[in-house]
């Protein structure tokens, strides 16, 4: 009788069978929250972007890697995370990691994953009058040049964009737009203090 230790492994064709497996139940996931045509038009995988986690010994502690650093490694993994970008119009919405675990499954239940999403798929079913490529005009119009980050959400109820331009190293504009109305809701400045 064989048996499989999936707690923690080092090596490289394991893991690539794994990330090889993650991608398929996070597709399949993908496809029943979002329908087959959302998942394999704006959702697209990148492997270059999994990251590893390993465990080291000697010091006690873990240590995320990516897949080419794992290579070289000697420590074994411990879990995974395989990325998406989610693209509207050309335009990448956000980055989806899927947490994996060394036996193919992951945390995420399928509700969980829809409600993960769920902004973004407003977005991509054009169920909001203002786009990304709007909310970034919406911002440019009002003074922000330099934008670096941008996210959506629901904020008391509301789906709202927030915009960010970066202006220093510890300074930032931030623009907050009503992704149904376009109408700018927040226009403010954060500065993290530095040591």
């Amino acid at each position: 009788m064989t048996f499989l230790n999936f707690a923690i492994c080092n090596s490289q064709s394991f893991i690539n069978k794994i990330v090889s497996c993650a991608k398929h139940n996070a597709d399949e996931k993908l496809r029943f929250a979002v329908g087959k045509q959302i998942s394999d038009s704006n959702f697209q995988f990148i492997k270059s972007k999994t990251i590893i986690e390993v465990y080291n010994q000697t010091k006690d502690k873990l240590k995320r890697l990516t897949l080419d650093e794992f290579e070289k490694s000697e420590y074994p993994a411990t879990q995974l995370w395989i990325n998406y970008k989610v693209i509207d119009e050309k335009l990448v919405l956000t980055e989806l990691s899927f947490p994996f675990n060394l036996n193919c499954t992951t945390p995420w239940s399928l509700n969980d994953t829809k409600e993960i999403i769920e902004p973004y798929l407003k977005v991509l079913q054009n169920k909001t009058k203002v786009d990304l490529e709007k909310a970034i005009e919406i911002a440019q119009e009002n003074g922000l040049r330099n934008i670096n980050e941008w996210d959506i959400n629901y904020e008391k109820g509301k789906l709202i964009w927030t915009i960010k331009d970066q202006r220093t190293k510890n300074q930032w504009h931030i623009l907050k737009i009503k992704a149904k109305t376009g109408r700018i809701i927040s226009d403010y400045y954060h500065v993290i203090p530095m040591d």
